[in-house]
């Protein structure tokens, strides 16, 4: 077993029990989901109708999840806040960036994107989302923030996420 799984699962044993129940619920997702990638065209676009219909708070756990399963260190946060900040943090290299989940039935607000480049400056960050990103979203964000959507987040999800590939 990946040691940051294992140390992921001990951590998890102390959080609250709702919290708990939101990243079973989040592993249950992950692997009812990766078989679908693996249908052929219409796959992604079921992937991505399923996700925009699950607790907003499921798909924090999801992506944090799934960053787990490809040996990547995070830090959860101990408790929802909804205030729009930060939901966790994964170790990029030496550092650990900020990461903030949205799950958008459309395009996501560019407003979104600048308040969180604020936020977590100067470090980079992670943003990752459902929706679809626009111009204006592309155009208006900071170098600093990854965009984990459409196909890297899919392939996060896979497993086949590479940091290289952003």
């Amino acid at each position: 077993m990946n040691p940051w799984r294992l140390w992921d699962r001990i951590r998890c044993a102390f959080l609250p029990r709702a919290h708990r129940r939101r990243i079973g619920e989040a592993r249950r997702v992950l692997a009812k989901v990766r078989p679908w990638l693996k249908t052929g065209p219409k796959g992604p676009a079921r992937v991505f109708g399923y996700l925009r219909t699950i607790d907003p708070l499921v798909f924090e756990e999801l992506v944090l999840q799934a960053f787990v399963d490809q040996r990547f260190r995070i830090r959860r946060g101990t408790r929802y806040s909804g205030d729009g900040g930060v939901d966790g943090h994964v170790r990029l290299g030496e550092a650990w960036a900020p990461l903030q989940c949205k799950r958008y039935a459309g395009a996501i607000d560019p407003q979104h994107v600048r308040d969180f480049a604020r936020l977590t400056f100067p470090r980079r960050a992670v943003f990752a989302h459902t929706g679809r990103t626009g111009p204006q979203s592309h155009a208006t964000r900071d170098a600093r923030v990854i965009m984990l959507s459409g196909n890297s987040l899919l392939a996060l999800i896979a497993g086949t996420f590479s940091l290289d590939s952003e």
